[in-house]
């Protein structure tokens, strides 16, 4: 459906690179998340595809259609796609129904109130069809942005960090409902995002940007599994990184580094290896354990809180090398 090749841009103020030789595609109804250090050029990757920037080299095809930047389009931007930039831009001057309405037919009307009301629903702001923007918190404002772009049903939505404003329990609700609407109606999504637990429980693949080059692209369980840098495994949280002579204390022979998911080092009575704790943290589920073993510090879970300095035994159940 969409076809990324050799993509670069710089900012014409700039000779560094922000985005460099991206190749990906993506498939009629996947949804895509893209994550990356801040700076890493997520938002600048959104914008070229939605041909707000004009890139200097490479092409973006839509089932074979070369796509353009503003040099070359009246109005920029794509009319299969619509966008959801972080600053909202909604009218405060209208109410938020007539914000979701903005760019569909009046042709019948009644549809149309149809399309507002379905589009409000999703993100839990149809109570607020009648109240101006302006009244709205930053969370509310950023669901009647994303509204008002379901709304027009596009064949590829574009989100750049649509959950950040959203409380966590509200946010785990309205992203559910987001994903399996854009499911139903086939539209393909792609997004920026911070939070890896957005981009785990609602994508089909992730793509991985740092400095602006793809690191990574891949199924989501692949790139947690199988990362092919430090870089990588590092954006998913707490991970150990071993050196090749290290891992030899471990009992693992391996010529590169190697890396070890805290759920991968086991604490069990009849542990092989035995450490000494640093601290033990509570973080809702579990605990976070620091210890360390022969001058090594190791991160792990336990389902118990664990003394400072208390001897514990633990195994190594799985490893990736890098």
């Amino acid at each position: 459906m969409l076809s990324i090749q050799n993509l670069e841009y710089n900012y014409p103020e700039f000779k560094e690179k922000v985005v460099e030789s991206i190749n990906f595609s993506v498939q009629e109804g996947e949804v895509i998340s893209i994550i990356g250090e801040s700076g890493s050029g997520k938002s600048t990757l959104l914008k070229l595809i939605y041909g707000l920037l004009d890139f200097n080299q490479g092409e973006i095809l839509y089932y074979d259609k070369k796509l353009r930047g503003p040099a070359y389009n009246l109005i920029p931007g794509h009319e299969m796609m619509k966008y959801v930039a972080q600053d909202y831009d909604l009218l405060d001057f209208v109410t938020v129904g007539e914000n979701v309405g903005k760019f569909l037919s009046n042709f019948d009307l009644d549809f149309k109130q149809k399309q507002i009301d379905e589009a409000l629903d999703v993100v839990e702001l149809l109570d607020f069809k009648h109240i101006f923007p302006n009244k709205l918190s930053g969370g509310q404002r950023q669901r009647v942005s994303i509204a008002r772009a379901l709304a027009q049903q596009p064949k590829i939505l574009l989100l750049d960090e649509p959950f950040s404003n959203l409380d966590q329990t509200l946010k785990l609700t309205i992203r559910e409902k987001i994903m399996k609407w854009c499911k139903k109606h086939n539209i393909t999504v792609i997004f920026t995002t911070h939070d890896l637990n957005d981009a785990f429980y609602t994508s089909d693949k992730i793509l991985v940007l740092e400095k602006g080059k793809m690191i990574q692209f891949d199924h989501v369980e692949k790139v947690r599994n199988f990362p092919n840098s430090e870089y990588v495994s590092k954006l998913f949280g707490y991970v150990n990184v071993i050196s090749k002579d290290t891992s030899k204390e471990l009992n693992i022979q391996s010529q590169n580094k190697i890396i070890i998911y805290p759920e991968e080092i086991v604490i069990c009575i009849e542990g092989i290896f035995d450490g000494k704790v640093i601290e033990s943290k509570f973080q809702g589920r579990d605990y976070l354990v620091r210890f360390s073993f022969k001058g090594i510090e190791l991160v792990s879970f336990s389902d118990k809180k664990l003394s400072q300095d208390e001897s514990i035994n633990f195994n190594i159940e799985k490893f990736h090398q890098l």
